[in-house]
């Protein structure tokens, strides 16, 4: 099969598309000699991943190559505001936190028959802001690669 012919017989499958969201404010009253003013909380958070999955034509009849990419990540901007009360003993007006839009991981696949009981399956993915579940460090990158031979009986 020639690359033109590869091309005009792929097939996307739908999409998958998972994004989650909101927005919330939050008040905490501080109690000060002369008054009990508020610290108000904004925040802005979506998390969720897009995919896109291919089917194409392979040499093994009536078994096609499947592969496809996933994008997943997060977006949060916050910020705090302080009242004047708390400004007098030095607080700023407000302080602002969170990164934006972070991607968390890349992933890609490919199904590839080699036979009527044998596939190829190669998997990949890296996560470009990978951080340590244990104590929060960034630890850089994290990659992996892997393959594996399906037999089917």
């Amino acid at each position: 099969m020639d690359l033109n012919s590869f091309f005009k017989n792929l097939k996307m499958k739908t999409p998958t598309v998972n994004i989650q969201g909101g927005r919330a404010e939050n008040r905490q009253q501080i109690n000060l000699p002369n008054s009990q003013p508020f610290i108000t909380t904004e925040r802005e958070r979506a998390a969720g991943n897009i995919g896109l999955n291919f089917e194409a034509p392979s040499t093994v009849q009536g078994q096609p190559t499947v592969f496809g990419v996933d994008a997943s990540g997060q977006y949060m901007l916050g910020q705090t505001n302080f009242p004047e009360e708390l400004q007098a003993y030095g607080f700023p007006q407000s302080q602002k936190f969170g990164q934006g839009l972070t991607i968390d991981q890349l992933s890609a696949y490919l199904g590839l028959p080699i036979s009527e009981n044998v596939d190829l399956n190669v998997n990949a993915r890296i996560n470009p802001y990978y951080v340590d579940p244990v104590d929060g460090q960034m630890l850089g990158k994290d990659k992996f690669i892997g393959a594996n031979l399906e037999y089917k009986f």
